[in-house]
């Protein structure tokens, strides 16, 4: 079975409306941050070169956004119900909350490093390319070995638990915009808050006291 089934490729989003987003993000640019996550290959914290905004609800961009990622979310599941690849019923009922809209730009020499977006009551990514005069910037799914050359307006959703390893290589010409967010259970202040309570409970449990516990550190 190849990996490609639990992917949806669709566009989303017609060129005006890229454009509006593209406009928005260098208005605001000032507002930019690098982000750091961790390398799936290394475990090492890093901090990748692109930089992002955050939308602001309720505008005009946040709802061209808000409404593409679920016709994103409900087109595939819509494909999984129908080809049968994952327990439909499930991710129906934890597929109800993005957790950001991100605003991105990938100026020359930027990337992401392969990484993952999972977190606990997250289930899905979805990102849509926003613009496509650049080189390099291709996005890259399991260490180079699927690629996704999207062209502007074009959206991708897939999975993003611990196996689903991605990255952005680096753009050498031009500037790569996208918009980039994770589908969660739950909306993302309560699951972050959820989250730092669960770490705590793992902290308390995970010693070789528990006679259920296995040590994968040693």
């Amino acid at each position: 079975m190849k990996q490609e089934i639990f992917i949806l490729k669709k566009k989303i989003l017609t060129k005006d409306q890229c454009e509006s987003l593209i406009k928005e993000y260098e208005s605001r640019k000032e507002e930019s941050a690098k982000e750091t996550c961790t390398n799936a290959n290394t475990g090492v914290l890093t901090t990748s070169t692109f930089k992002k905004i955050e939308l602001t609800p309720n505008t005009l961009n946040f709802k061209t956004i808000h409404n593409a990622v679920g016709k994103m979310i409900k087109e595939w599941l819509k494909n999984i119900e129908k080809n049968k690849t994952a327990h439909h019923p499930i991710l129906q009922n934890r597929t109800c909350f993005a957790h950001q809209y991100r605003l991105m730009c990938y100026n020359v020499g930027g990337w992401i490093h392969p990484h993952i977006d999972f977190e606990d009551f997250s289930y899905a990514s979805c990102t849509i390319n926003l613009n496509q005069e650049y080189k390099g910037g291709v996005f890259y799914f399991f260490n180079k070995k699927v690629k996704f050359n999207l062209k502007q307006g074009e959206s991708i959703i897939f999975p993003n638990n611990p196996f689903w390893i991605h990255e952005v290589s680096e753009v050498t010409k031009g500037k790569r915009y996208s918009v980039n967010c994770f589908i969660n259970s739950l909306p993302f202040d309560v699951q972050r808050s959820i989250n730092s309570q669960v770490d705590e409970v793992r902290k308390q449990y995970c010693n070789e006291s528990h006679p259920f516990f296995h040590n994968n550190f040693k």
